[in-house]
């Protein structure tokens, strides 16, 4: 049948939602309603009836429509957030739930202007060999573990005493390091990708874990990755309403100091360019795409495999790395559009924050869209 949804819009006051909630409706949403909003302010909830079709296609036409409607906000010192899609077939029991609210704007039948997307075929995977599986690392020691007073330190569970055991056992390197590296940085200090004080100087040690296969070495670099991107999906996050109030989006909780840990630990890391086999080389690339000032010492590498990774997935996010390091906003930018057209996983949305700059969209592109 197909997919409908509704979205959620906060506005400053009682007039600037009903005007705006009249906008949307004459734009085609067939209901809006208004109600207060917990806290202060009003609530804009936008119905859109679809249908949507299942499919990426139909996805990223939805989001479009939204995205639309969050600009809207904006004119009217509002922002979106956030929303839900559900099957046609409980519209009903939506339109009921319209109908309660303080205020009600109805256009039966309208359907709000539809984007067209084009989607482009995926590119295939590139082959990027294992091999040499060489064990390298750094110095990370038990005494490095130990100086770090853990009991002052938070993460998802309460006090981090428990993570110098964790970080002794990765050391050790037994046959359950992956579970013990994704009960660490999972559950404990990027429980759904929070940040807490004791993340940074985790990451920090991690980085430095020594004696490594290829494989534990990728999923450390994945790892740290994901850790310093959480900065700026703060960032992007929070931009529509740094914007609306006229200011500039500040990023979440420790995600700054993340950010900073893995920035610190990077050129001992890109150290091992030479001797990493290009499975592994690829996700340093990534990494070095978020640091341009450490990244651009391997940037004729980076380069060079690029090239020959020319027409696969992995090509394009090095292209981008690329980009990123030449400080090339117009080329970065082009690239991560194009990356969006293709990559379900890459929100056309991200390219679209306002107060955010051109390279840091783009490095998000980089380190959540990058092919596993």
């Amino acid at each position: 049948m197909g997919w409908a949804g509704y979205r959620f819009f906060v506005l400053p006051g009682k007039e600037s939602a009903r005007t705006f909630a009249r906008e949307l409706s004459e734009y085609g949403f067939p209901s809006v309603g208004v109600n207060p909003r917990q806290g202060g302010g009003w609530v804009v909830t936008a119905l859109d009836e679809g249908p949507y079709d299942n499919t990426t296609t139909g996805q990223r036409t939805m989001d479009a429509v939204a995205r639309a409607a969050g600009r809207m906000a904006r004119a009217y010192g509002g922002y979106a957030d956030g929303g839900a899609q559900f099957d046609v077939t409980m519209l009903p029991q939506f339109r009921q739930e319209q109908d309660g609210q303080e205020i009600v704007h109805r256009n039966p039948g309208a359907r709000p202007p539809r984007p067209t997307i084009v989607l482009k075929p995926t590119p295939p995977p590139a082959n990027l060999p294992l091999r040499p599986d060489t064990v390298i690392g750094g110095r990370l020691t038990t005494a490095d573990i130990d100086a770090v007073d853990w009991s002052s330190l938070r993460h998802a569970h309460g006090a981090a005493d428990d993570v110098p055991g964790l970080m002794h056992a990765l050391v050790r390197n037994g046959d359950d390091w992956s579970d013990v590296l994704g009960e660490l940085v999972g559950d404990d200090v990027l429980h759904q990708g929070t940040c807490y004080s004791a993340t940074a100087p985790a990451v920090a040690l991690l980085a430095q874990l020594p004696a490594l296969s290829v494989s534990q070495r990728i999923e450390l670099y994945r790892t740290l990755l994901w850790a310093t991107d959480r900065w700026a999906d703060s960032l992007i996050g929070r931009a529509d309403r740094a914007a609306v109030a006229g200011r500039l989006p500040q990023p979440a909780a420790w995600t700054a100091e993340v950010h900073v840990a893995v920035g610190r630990q990077l050129p001992a890391l890109l150290d091992r360019w030479t001797a990493e086999p290009a499975a592994a080389r690829y996700w340093l690339a990534c990494l070095a795409g978020q640091y341009p000032h450490h990244g651009s010492a391997i940037l004729p590498q980076i380069e060079l495999m690029a090239a020959e990774c020319a027409g696969t997935q992995a090509g394009a996010y090095l292209d981008l790395a690329v980009a990123l390091l030449r400080a090339d906003d117009g080329r970065a930018l082009a690239v991560a559009e194009d990356i969006t057209t293709w990559d379900e996983a890459s929100d056309p949305g991200w390219l679209d924050a306002p107060g955010i700059t051109p390279s840091l969209r783009c490095a998000h592109v980089l380190a959540e869209g990058s092919p596993g």
